[in-house]
């Protein structure tokens, strides 16, 4: 039934379409499913434990820039301009404005909001009822409060996000900016979603076969698996049936916590996406295409900032300086069984430094 009916008949190369996919017959469930699609698209992520950028991958890239935006440029006869006030939502504008004009065709840009689960129920706008999902978008009053006021529990990130390869890569830019008594940081980070475990492909090595060869390989399973099947057959009856029972006691004990006021955690542990990855490239192609979005979004993001600062009559020494590092810093990064001095990822990577330094990022 498996291999004959529904691999070889629905899901080799060029049968396979999602749209096939049947519905559930319990509405519950087809509900749940629409929230979820909802959610992927929205600017809202709510998130548990340490992990604020869940469903992202793995973090491969961290930096920032501190700048003085109290010192304005120098005018004519060294007289130094008085810099213009700015805002933090104007320059993410600026720098997002600069990340969607590059023009990749599987693009996201745009600014999120990331709020811890256990204080989304203080704002009915994230949270319309309480025994149900957090919403998938945030209000724009929202989005703007966290990028002005960042909190512990929640904040705004500008976010850039590249599929590639039916989706077996995402790469993703998560960036925010932040301005106290004259001095500017600016900092940003990438993850990385890595392709599908080779075991998750083996289907595309299926093929239909003939019907004769079907049956034998049908009759040769049968009369293997018949035993142990056969004698495992009540312990996983009673697995099975003990599945709606397990998810109803769960529910219960959660919408006692949420009735009687105790704490209870609406955010996410993970994606399902994220588990059974391979930190192995297909082939080169793929390296080639994560490494080109990370050096030309922070290129891209280094570039917009410093076009918003000159506008803005800041003196550009400083910035200038830290940026010159930062991008020969990004040149080190590397993927596969190779070494950097900065950061490294791959099966058999590993980081080499002159000095000691803390834990490196990557696998």
């Amino acid at each position: 039934m498996r291999d004959v009916k529904i691999i070889s008949r629905l899901m080799l190369r060029g049968r396979f379409h999602a749209y096939d996919a049947p519905s559930s017959p319990s509405p519950r469930i087809e509900k749940r499913l629409t929230v979820v699609k909802q959610q992927q698209k929205g600017n809202l992520v709510v998130f548990r434990g340490r992990r604020a950028f869940v469903g992202s991958g793995t973090s491969v890239f961290h930096d920032r820039i501190l700048i003085n935006v109290a010192l304005g440029k120098k005018g004519k006869g060294g007289k130094r301009q008085k810099p213009i006030e700015f805002t933090i939502p104007e320059l993410h504008g600026a720098l997002e404005s600069a990340l969607r004009d590059m023009g990749f065709p599987e693009l996201r840009v745009g600014e999120r909001l990331f709020v811890n689960g256990e204080h989304v129920s203080a704002d009915s706008r994230l949270l319309p009822d309480q025994f149900g999902p957090p919403s998938a978008d945030a209000p724009p009053d929202l989005l703007y409060k966290g990028c002005v006021h960042p909190t512990p529990e929640a904040r705004t990130y500008l976010c850039a996000e590249i599929g590639g390869w039916k989706g077996q890569l995402v790469v993703s830019l998560f960036a925010r900016a932040v301005q106290a008594n004259g001095s500017l940081q600016v900092e940003w980070l990438f993850n990385v979603l890595p392709p599908l475990h080779s075991g998750l492909l083996q289907v595309d090595q299926h093929y239909e076969q003939r019907r004769i060869k079907q049956f034998m390989k049908a009759a040769a399973t049968g009369i293997s698996w018949f035993i142990p099947a056969l004698i495992s057959a009540p312990v996983t009856f009673a697995h099975y049936a003990a599945v709606p029972l397990t998810d109803k006691i769960r529910e219960r004990k959660g919408s006692y916590r949420i009735r009687n006021g105790y704490v209870f955690n609406y955010g996410s542990p993970g994606s399902i996406r994220e588990n059974p990855v391979s930190f192995k490239r297909p082939h080169d192609f793929v390296v080639g295409d994560e490494l080109t979005f990370i050096y030309l979004a922070e290129h891209t993001m280094l570039r917009a900032l410093g076009r918003f600062l000159k506008a803005h009559n800041v003196d550009m020494k400083q910035y200038e300086k830290q940026a010159q590092t930062l991008i020969k810093k990004v040149n080190k990064y590397n993927v596969g069984k190779v070494k950097a001095s900065n950061v490294a990822i791959g099966t058999k990577s590993r980081v080499d430094a002159g000095k000691k330094s803390g834990p490196s990022s990557g696998e």
